[in-house]
């Protein structure tokens, strides 16, 4: 299997930047997902991997080797999109079999690919049927199942699970993940769902207007997000203003607008007293508390709402001093009434720390 290797790659439509000096290396047998909003350049990278567009500026290598002047075709790369682009007047095992039937592959050869990756995708049983008599996410398993059997090494997934039921999705995740880790293939996988690359994902790129904000594992962008771009898009964050005013051997102490205080004691060694900074932290990383046990990390404020999303509770609460925070609870946790005053405690070891961005605090937090 390949390594694939962006260097300085940028795409350029006129004087829209697509992509903007991207450096990324993505492992040979690697599930790796690329996150961002919608414009932030992630089709546009698979698009230019595929061949179905070129750099502007830059190499893409394969194994060391340029691949700028191979067609699409003799790349050994499957496609998988979000539209299933199957064909309606063929049953599944046909719509498996017709790339192979284009390249010339024996009627022996066809039969034993088409039978193998029908089984890895487990649809053996179903082959026979046209695609008007399947679900969804048959349909995305035949589009699977094709590229597999064309011999693809590296797959392209361009929001594979979009047009899935949410519990269908979910299982399909995990088939998907197991088959290319089976199959020892490279996966690059886009979509603008961060529990999807969450679930499913080795690393993930974060992208925002064109350049890749930061490419760690799922943990490390969760309690490392290095920018605050990450921190909002990756996991549920607030965000609180400050000021560094004091530095301790392990600890530094933040006042923030208002005057409440909290102490940071992670990532704070590029920190010191008089520096403005953004304090953030997991919205499901504090408690609600009805009484203020200490003074130790706490911040006050009077209940906005109090209500079910999904499966957990989520505590608006408006601080003294304007800015409002969200925190997520567990069902049975006590539940607050509109205007209760309530206490947020945020361990130290739970906040995260940025200098103030130079364009301001809500142009970092902007997804456009």
């Amino acid at each position: 299997m390949p390594k694939i290797e962006f260097l300085n790659v940028t795409k350029r439509y006129g004087n829209i930047v697509a992509v903007k000096n991207l450096n990324i290396t993505i492992n040979d047998g690697e599930y790796l997902s690329l996150l961002g909003p919608s414009g932030c350049g992630k089709t546009t990278t698979l698009r230019m991997l595929s061949g179905l567009i070129l750099p502007t500026e830059g190499k893409i290598l394969w194994d060391g080797q340029p691949i700028q002047d191979l067609q699409p075709d003799e790349r050994d790369i499957g496609y998988v999109f979000q539209q299933f682009a199957i064909f309606p007047h063929m049953n599944l095992w046909e719509n498996v079999a017709y790339p192979l039937e284009v390249k010339g592959l024996s009627q022996d050869e066809i039969e034993k690919n088409v039978e193998k990756y029908l089984k890895i995708v487990g649809l053996e049983n179903k082959a026979h049927l046209f695609p008007k008599d399947v679900a969804a996410a048959d349909l995305q398993r035949t589009g699977v199942a094709r590229v597999l059997a064309r011999g693809a090494k590296v797959l392209l997934l361009d929001e594979p699970f979009g047009a899935l039921d949410f519990k269908i999705r979910e299982q399909f995740q995990d088939e998907l993940r197991g088959i290319v880790k089976e199959l020892g293939l490279t996966a690059i996988h886009v979509t603008h769902d961060q529990s999807e690359g969450m679930a499913i994902s080795d690393r993930i790129g974060i992208m925002k207007k064109g350049k890749m904000i930061q490419l760690s594992t799922p943990t490390d962008l969760l309690f490392n997000p290095r920018q605050i771009f990450a921190a909002h898009f990756i996991g549920e964050a607030n965000f609180l203003e400050g000021i560094v005013v004091d530095k301790l051997d392990d600890q530094i102490v933040v006042e923030l607008i208002g005057g409440d205080t909290l102490s940071v004691s992670r990532n704070i060694a590029s920190f010191f007293p008089g520096d403005r900074v953004v304090l953030g932290f997991r919205k499901g990383f504090a408690k609600v508390l009805n009484e203020r046990i200490s003074d130790n990390n706490i911040i006050s404020g009077k209940v906005i709402s109090d209500r079910y999303l999904g499966e957990k509770r989520r505590i608006n609460v408006k601080l003294e001093y304007g800015r409002s925070v969200e925190i997520m609870v567990l069902p049975h946790e006590q539940r607050h009434s509109e205007g209760e005053t309530v206490n947020i405690q945020i361990l130290p070891e739970n906040m995260l720390i940025y200098h103030y961005p130079k364009d301001g605090l809500e142009k970092a937090l902007e997804v456009t």
